[in-house]
């Protein structure tokens, strides 16, 4: 019995040396690994397939947290049933889900576990988009940090009502044309 680990991260700004931790930790033999977005087809999940591919009857499947293997219940569900059938086995390493034990119940237990995960994500969603909403009301700014100052928008503004170009205006501020242009409002 050989046990296979699989990590993924939705975006390249994640950083997956924490689940590939857990997964060499765990005394994984081989380790897959990718950033790709969970809601991704199957099919463009190379590295899962790689894994799935990797394990033989009696291995175990170790993922970091369920969700690691679909996006939806229903997913996830479909995903170990597939394993289950193939006689490979899937552990998690938050110590929700082995299958290893539960026989025939393994379906069933893990369709509710992947439940309560698809309602423990949509509530996550539901309160961050609460708190964007209420941080945005009290007027906290979101998205990337303004590249210029008040006083600089003001001498760009001086500056193209002389009638300067763009690129004279960039050259004598040191702003981007495109900082230039958006200050202006012509972006």
């Amino acid at each position: 019995m050989a046990q296979v680990g699989y990590a993924r991260c939705s975006s390249t700004q994640q950083d997956l040396e924490h689940q590939l931790d857990g997964l060499r930790a765990a005394l994984c033999e081989q380790v897959f690994s990718e950033h790709i977005s969970g809601g991704a087809p199957f099919a463009e999940r190379l590295e899962l397939q790689r894994a799935i591919d990797a394990c033989k009857p009696g291995d175990v499947l170790v993922v970091p947290k369920l969700d690691r293997l679909g996006r939806s219940m229903e997913d996830c569900v479909t995903r170990v049933a597939e394993l289950l059938d193939r006689s490979i086995h899937v552990r998690t390493l938050d110590g929700r889900v082995d299958t290893k034990g539960l026989g025939k119940l393994a379906k069933p237990v893990v369709g509710i576990l992947a439940a309560a995960a698809e309602v423990e994500r949509a509530l996550i969603v539901e309160r961050t988009l609460e708190g964007v909403q209420s941080a945005r009301s009290k007027g906290v700014p979101f998205g990337p940090k303004r590249k210029y100052t008040n006083e600089q928008a003001a001498h760009v503004r001086d500056l193209r009502g002389q009638g300067k170009s763009y690129g004279a205006i960039s050259k004598a501020t040191g702003l981007s044309v495109g900082t230039v242009r958006r200050i202006l409002g012509v972006v």
